[in-house]
């Protein structure tokens, strides 16, 4: 009924937009929920971005057509530009500052009324006629302008001079780099925000050229939105959906050992290793709109019952500051459960690494390439777990947070194989000279960083233990190099030391192969690289 669209919804909101579909899925539930977000984050982290997104995946005027992403309509209210009919007049935005006035964000004061000795404002436009709404630099804001914004959260009521008026407000979405400054009245406005979501830059390389190559001010078409009818039906059948028994007993586990360790504070670095963190203080009110959230996620995936890996979503709830996002998730983990095939790998790749200091490389290669595999066909499971239709589409968080661990436990394993080779003097020696030269080939072409040195000498490390073919090695050097001359330089230059490499390691009938694998990396004018290449690499075989 809804997940499908709810699904389909989703792939079109998130065009463009790279590392940014967990926060885009949490903002849509929340203006699901009629609930309120908070987005933490430093600016430029395309906060205001999936919060417009979001916003039009409601249909408020039969638009379904979002306006350029980077125009200013709207979102810095009043100014000349604001008199213009808004494309996404549903939706208001304002970045607070210590000078905002209540005029901008309520609307200015009604001059022809105030003659009669009527204090009323004219709305139209601003925040108490908007459906959707951001809000940035929340806490810089005045006392005056949070207040009347707790009255309207909390009750949708607005009171404009005597009279109290029903704001159509469905979800708001509040952001800051900062969280609310202690002892200054803001604590029950930061309880109203019940999801919460921590927003970092970008992580990911590829997701970063991708970002800074493409082109940013294209709209997004959508075909799959709600209208507010359905928005009202949705909230409607969320209150006869009820939890199943495991979910109610995780539930009360949750709060019982958040309680606990209020409670006891030193079982927090006894249970999970975490010093200088304090449980936090969760109303019973926050845990009732929990629940509510988790019932509207349910009716969202075709469900009238909460299953306890829907809990899942309270990682993003039950935090009041930075540091208690981690406690949050290892106490989550430790009630919900953690993958136990994944322990049984941690566990397997501590063994292996008491064995590797007394034993040789050659001795243990059997056990860290079955260990390997195994890294590797789980971390598959998991995508195609991703991949495939999720039992709640606003999560698919665990997998994702499963092949983080994944990825960490093969560089450890990596680690831990090169130590081992590295025992040997001859092994040693050998891949020092390596080290070296690649160490003047990056800082001859530009690229000096150390963790481009990382990444190739991990890369060699892996070819001589077998971890990699000729091909594979030539793609990973230059995937680590820039594009433009530095990369012909650094390519030129990689050719002549995989030919040296492939060379010692008795293998030169796969000379022309790499030089071709690393001029297909770098797609920088292929036919005369691949020539320049393959003629470097004849040279330095004649020699």
């Amino acid at each position: 009924m809804y997940k499908e669209r709810i699904q389909n919804l989703l792939n079109e909101l998130s065009v463009g937009l790279f590392e940014r579909e967990e926060c885009l899925k949490l903002v849509l539930l929340s203006m699901f929920a009629g609930k309120s977000i908070f987005l933490y984050g430093p600016p430029g982290t395309a906060k205001s971005m999936i919060a417009r997104r979001a916003s039009l995946a409601f249909d408020t005027l039969g638009n379904s057509r979002i306006p350029n992403e980077n125009s200013t309509e709207n979102s810095r209210i009043p100014s000349e530009n604001s008199r213009i009919p808004n494309k996404n007049k549903g939706f208001f935005a304002y970045l607070m500052n210590r000078f905002s006035t209540p005029e901008e964000i309520f609307g200015p004061i009604d001059i022809a009324e105030l003659k009669k000795n009527n204090l009323t404002r004219k709305t139209d436009g601003y925040l108490p006629t908007a459906h959707f709404a951001f809000l940035d630099e929340i806490w810089k804001s005045s006392p005056a302008i949070l207040n009347t914004l707790l009255t309207i959260i909390n009750e949708r009521i607005y009171r404009d001079g005597n009279t109290d008026v029903k704001v159509p407000l469905k979800g708001i979405v509040c952001a800051s780099n900062e969280f609310p400054p202690a002892n200054q009245g803001l604590e029950a406005l930061y309880d109203r925000m019940i999801l919460r979501y921590h927003v970092k830059p970008l992580e990911n390389k590829e997701n970063f050229l991708n970002l800074v190559s493409n082109e940013s001010d294209k709209s997004v078409e959508l075909s799959h939105t709600f209208s507010l009818g359905e928005l009202d039906e949705i909230i409607t059948l969320s209150k006869a959906v009820s939890f199943d028994e495991s979910a109610k007993e995780a539930f009360c586990q949750i709060k019982a050992m958040i309680d606990e360790l209020r409670a006891k504070p030193e079982l927090i670095k006894e249970l999970f290793g975490l010093e200088g963190v304090s449980a936090p203080y969760i109303s019973d009110r926050r845990y009732k709109e929990c629940a509510n959230i988790l019932k509207v996620s349910a009716v969202l995936n075709d469900r009238n019952i909460i299953v306890k890996d829907d809990l899942a979503l309270l990682a993003h709830s039950l935090w009041e500051d930075e540091k208690q996002m981690e406690l949050i998730k290892k106490v989550l983990e430790k009630i919900l459960g953690k993958d136990e095939e994944i322990k049984g790998l941690k566990a397997s790749f501590k063994a292996l690494e008491t064995k590797a200091k007394n034993n040789s490389f050659e001795s243990l290669k059997g056990e860290f390439d079955t260990l390997r595999d195994k890294i590797a066909a789980k971390q598959i499971s998991l995508d195609n777990e991703i991949n495939s239709t999720p039992n709640n589409v606003f999560l698919g968080f665990r997998q994702k947070t499963a092949i983080k661990e994944l990825k960490n436990l093969a560089l450890g394993l990596d680690e831990c194989q090169t130590n081992t080779l590295l025992k040997d003097e001859k092994n040693h020696k050998m891949l020092e000279v390596v080290y070296e030269k690649i160490q003047k080939i990056l800082q001859a072409s530009g690229v000096d960083d150390s963790k481009s040195v990382s990444e190739v000498k991990l890369a060699i490390n892996q070819f001589f233990m077998g971890q990699m073919n000729d091909d594979e090695l030539a793609k990973k050097l230059a995937s680590v190099i820039v594009f433009g001359k530095m990369a012909i330089n650094a390519s030129l230059g990689f050719a002549k030391l995989f030919s040296e490499i492939v060379a010692q390691n008795s293998s030169n009938d796969l000379l022309a192969a790499g030089a071709k694998g690393i001029s297909a990396a770098i797609s920088h004018d292929k036919d005369k690289l691949i020539n320049d290449l393959i003629t470097a690499v004849k040279e330095h075989k004649k020699a």
